[in-house]
């Protein structure tokens, strides 16, 4: 079997490498000032991707995107954690711009764009991950929608324009019936944002009386497409991280020398970074292998390990580096909180393996 990348995916890649060379998201002084800014990141940077097509690939054409499969979401989502960029590409684009493309919502075509910054209104306190609780109503009142509730943990809903909001028409709360999506404009809900872990901005959102656009679509099939496109998306950048965290790690440990000669020449060090190699060539198999089936619960399952192999590659880079390794003065410590914010959001590993093993 070829697993070369086709031109058009290798053209992407390199598209996003030199994104990432041009932003500096490597350099974290500039990772610095972009985290400062309102939203956390630079909108000029969304609009960039928007105008390289990077937003628009994971959609449909007849919705105006690319057609890019999931195989095209693995490739261009690689680079993206390989050069740590600072927009929220999974969160947003991938994960959020789902629904509104399940909904055939005008909104994605600003998404796509990159004018536009949605963000999924999805979870709520005593809910933990399930998506079926929704304790959010939505009520119809003189041709209008109004939705009352809250929401917790949106991720990068500090930079948000439009939230893409569960709320339930009718039955009781974990009932996956009667849940419904709306678009909701930011203006129109109290947003409290709060920093995550990787510096980006989340929100927990105070939804009252808030006008609102129904998002006409089956919201739970929609809602388990998104989770199953985000974890690709999001396995895909821990990958990438991962592997610039573990070559980081070799070309330190080639230069940093210890009782005379390069800590590198080891045979401990040696045996734990053969380990990490083993450990990524596993996660990238297990990858590809979701990629090409796409199946629901192999995804989540396949989400879980890529989770856990990126996290112990990360932990070696920070052992190695030593203290330094876990602060914001190397890329180390950056890319490991990445890695981390990734990892918890939509279900953690012990929620994908519940589910992958649910497939047995």
């Amino acid at each position: 079997m070829n697993f070369d990348w086709s031109d058009e995916q290798a053209l992407m890649r390199a598209t996003i490498e030199r994104f990432g060379d041009e932003r500096g998201g490597l350099d974290r002084e500039r990772r610095r000032r972009q985290r400062a800014l309102p939203g956390g990141f630079d909108r000029d940077g969304w609009a960039e991707l928007g105008r390289l097509g990077v937003l628009a690939l994971p959609f449909a054409a007849s919705a105006g995107g690319l057609g890019g499969g999931p195989v095209d979401l693995v490739a261009a989502a690689e680079p993206v954690g390989a050069k740590l960029l600072l927009e929220p590409v999974s969160e947003c684009a991938v994960m959020a711009g789902t629904l509104l493309e399940a909904a055939g919502s005008a909104h994605l075509a600003h998404l796509m764009a990159g004018r536009h910054v949605p963000a999924a209104a999805l979870l709520e306190r005593g809910g933990r991950w399930n998506l079926a609780h929704v304790a959010t109503r939505a009520e119809r009142r003189d041709g209008r929608w109004i939705l009352s509730g809250a929401k917790s943990a949106v991720w990068q809903g500090g930079a948000a324009d439009l939230f893409v909001v569960s709320a339930r028409l009718e039955g009781d709360v974990r009932d996956t019936r009667g849940v419904a999506l709306f678009a909701v404009p930011a203006e129109r809900v109290r947003v409290r944002t709060w920093a995550a872990a990787d510096g980006s901005l989340a929100a927990e959102l105070e939804l009252h009386e808030a006008e609102a656009e129904r998002l006409e679509t089956d919201a739970w099939a929609a809602l388990e497409a998104a989770r199953t496109r985000f974890r690709l998306a999001a396995a895909a950048e821990m990958l990438g991280i991962a592997r610039m965290l573990f070559a980081a790690t070799l070309d330190y440990v080639k230069g940093r020398v210890q009782f005379g000669q390069p800590i590198g020449r080891f045979q401990a060090v040696q045996h734990r970074l053969v380990d990490a190699h083993v450990a990524l060539e596993q996660a990238q198999s297990l990858l590809w292998r979701a990629a090409i089936d796409h199946e629901p619960r192999l995804v989540a399952g396949m989400h879980a390990y890529v989770a856990e192999a990126a996290i112990r590659v990360a932990h070696e880079a920070v052992q190695f580096h030593g203290g330094m390794g876990v602060t914001d003065e190397l890329v180390v410590g950056h890319g490991l909180k990445r890695i981390r914010v990734l990892a918890a959001q939509w279900g953690d590993a012990t929620m994908g393996l519940d589910r992958f093993l649910a497939a047995a």
